[in-house]
């Protein structure tokens, strides 16, 4: 099996733009919807394979961001996780041994908080899964491995990013996938250094929340008031980490609009009106909390 060439892959941030949490599964997740729309902040994921399989998947991580500080750069990593599930299905297709199938070696950059609401770790998971499927295709048996469920198994929000939407409405755990069109938005991020996991989250939700209506959402952000949009999963983190409050605070000061936590947090948001502002009120913050991360960033349009 002859190794390919080098593949590189974004693995693109995403916010909540509104998150509902409508009632408790039998199987004990969480029945959501939520407006998931794709940022242009990335990590970068590389993949590159090796003869022989006697190296497995072997993993690097570069990169500075809050959370990152000794990232495991082994199973307990979602990218390195998604190799080794892409790796068992080929396998199975192709009904080939295991001492048949190449190394997989990845470089993964970090530029994503960690733990962070912004799906890091999903994403760079689906960066995987596509470029697997590039490098490695199956082909005759295709149907015989399925990317979205392989996608689903490694976590409610990998689906999502590997779907490719610029922005989609998001039900069930998330796997269900409605696309959105989506103008494009100047959103201004701030993750105070807290990495918080989803399942402490939804511990510490207090109750459940209405559907989402994304549409009126718009349309109020388009009149230029603020989209009202909410989460469900926010009050409960605030009451455990009240420190968040003088995050969203200091985006509201800043001037922005639809300010909100994205997905289970820690990360916040808010809207600026054009990516000069978005870029300004950035600045201003970074300079009167350097402690923080704060990014201007944007949504993306394209299909990833």
């Amino acid at each position: 099996m002859t190794p390919a060439t080098a593949l590189t892959a974004p693995a693109p941030a995403k916010v909540n733009l509104g998150l509902a949490v409508l009632t408790r599964r039998g199987d004990g997740f969480h029945e959501v919807e939520t407006l998931m729309a794709r940022l242009a902040l990335a990590d970068e994921v590389r993949l590159d394979l090796e003869p022989g399989g006697e190296a497995g998947v072997r993993l690097t991580v570069s990169g500075e961001v809050p959370g990152g500080e000794g990232l495991p750069a082994d199973e307990r990593n979602l990218a390195h996780r998604a190799a080794r599930a892409y790796l068992e299905a080929y396998a199975a297709a192709r009904r080939l041994q295991p001492a048949a199938l190449p190394g997989v070696r990845l470089e993964l950059v970090k530029r994503v908080p960690v733990a962070a609401g912004l799906g890091g770790g999903s994403s760079d998971a689906a960066a995987v899964l596509r470029l697997l499927a590039r490098a490695l295709p199956v082909g005759d048996a295709d149907a015989a491995l399925d990317l979205e469920r392989l996608a689903l198994e490694l976590g409610s929000d990998v689906p999502f990013f590997l779907s490719g939407h610029p922005a989609a409405v998001a039900r069930g755990r998330g796997e269900r996938l409605t696309p959105f069109e989506l103008p494009e938005l100047h959103l201004v991020l701030v993750n105070p250094g807290l990495a918080l996991a989803a399942a402490d989250a939804y511990r510490e939700l207090v109750g459940y929340t209405p559907r989402l209506r994304p549409e009126r959402a718009l349309e109020r952000l388009a009149r230029g008031t603020d989209p009202g949009w909410s989460n469900g999963l926010q009050p409960g983190v605030l009451r455990r980490h009240p420190e968040l409050r003088q995050v969203l605070g200091a985006l509201r000061e800043a001037g922005l609009t639809g300010v909100l936590m994205s997905g289970s947090g820690s990360t916040c948001f808010g809207v600026a009106v054009d990516a000069a502002a978005a870029a300004r009120a950035a600045e201003a913050l970074a300079a009167s909390q350097p402690g923080w991360w704060t990014v201007a960033t944007r949504t993306s349009t394209g299909a990833c």
